[in-house]
């Protein structure tokens, strides 16, 4: 809502109980480094260029000593240089430290060893540390966790989620390269999506048409026939209006000319509907409901509630009017079918008859 020109918004400000979470520590390996950097060299140039950040425009002197004077047909130039200082020690150390065969060069040798993960030490990945905070902290792009949180400024708690690589694990358990591997295609789609959603691409044409895709003309065909009636020979109604016409021509016309507006909202809810369709990250039921989770953690279906169950019968105490006490000492009427028997007792009044038989 708008009040005194300002937005307001109901927020939980309810403090959170974790906000640094961990993700495994296979994240330090070679394979998964190589990954990270491709991805945010990616996504913090696409981000920055977006925001304008770390942008110089040229001036006139500096184009033409950049104009490449060997040939006669002048060079296309730009007018603004991007540098970030951050991607230049990213690919430094891409350059002095990440000279290896990838991971799936190694999976096609076989090899699925533990030991060759080659788990690269956290003192030489403060460059990529130092990426990863930049982005979450400038951007507001959570980047282990593959989500973006648009509208935190708008939120109480700034920063409120942070994944970071976990701690070495000292345990038996082997982490294998495939291990690596599913955790860089997971973590490859959610940072896919992000970058689709900067670049405004959408699903393609021939998929959104199975889906239900519409045209303007089919839908504006389509209103104009619901709201053409015939009544008889000769008579057609149109239900906007309440007029009648000799010709489905004349109601036709009488819709475009009369109920413009109305048209419009068609063509409108078409767009509208068009850019549902084309959106990949269109709100949808799920194919498979979860199931609901009872109190001991264990899943469960939901089934009709057991009514076999019958209370146990209430007790009397003496000297008190039914239904509390004894029963009455007069046999009560059958109750007519299809309805119950209502007491007009008031506890508070005295009875209509003696207890005590006095």
């Amino acid at each position: 809502k708008q009040w005194y020109q300002r937005r307001v918004a109901i927020t939980a400000g309810r403090e959170l109980s974790k906000r640094v979470r961990f993700v495994p520590s296979f994240t330090r390996s070679l394979y998964a480094v190589q990954q990270d950097v491709k991805w945010l060299e990616i996504l913090i140039t696409e981000l920055d260029k977006a925001a304008g950040l770390w942008i110089t425009k040229l001036s006139d002197h500096e184009e033409e000593e950049g104009e490449d004077e060997s040939e006669d047909r002048p060079t296309e130039r730009p007018s603004e240089v991007y540098e970030n200082p951050m991607l230049e020690e990213l690919r430094s150390f891409t350059e002095d430290s990440l000279k290896t065969p990838t991971l799936d060069h190694e999976l096609d040798q076989g090899e699925t060893d533990e030991d060759e993960i080659h788990i690269i030490n956290d003192k030489k990945l403060k460059v990529l540390d130092k990426l990863v905070v930049y982005l979450r902290v400038v951007h507001m792009v959570d980047y282990y966790n593959g989500t973006e949180f648009p509208n935190e400024d708008e939120m109480p708690n700034k920063i409120g989620v942070f994944h970071i690589r976990g701690p070495v694990e000292t345990s038996n358990s082997k982490n294998s390269l495939q291990d690596v591997h599913d955790w860089n295609k997971q973590l490859g789609g959610k940072m896919q999506g992000i970058i689709d959603d900067m670049r405004g691409v959408t699903i393609p044409h021939e998929e959104a048409v199975q889906i239900g895709l519409k045209t303007e003309e089919e839908a504006v065909e389509e209103f104009v026939k619901l709201n053409t009636e015939e009544q008889g020979p000769g008579k057609f109604h149109c239900p906007l209006s309440g007029k009648k016409f000799k010709g489905p021509e004349f109601v036709r016309k009488h819709i475009f000319n009369k109920h413009a507006e109305k048209v419009e909202n068609v063509k409108k809810d078409v767009v509208f509907w068009n850019n549902y369709v084309r959106e990949p990250k269109r709100p949808m039921e799920p194919l498979f409901p979860p199931a609901q989770q009872s109190n001991n953690g264990g899943s469960y279906s939901t089934s009709t509630p057991n009514t076999s169950y019958t209370a146990p019968p209430r007790p009397s105490y003496p000297g008190f009017p039914p239904p509390y006490g004894f029963p009455a000492p007069f046999p009560q009427a059958p109750a007519p079918k299809g309805r119950k028997v209502i007491s007009y007792n008031d506890l508070d009044a005295p009875d209509e008859y003696d207890v005590l038989g006095v």
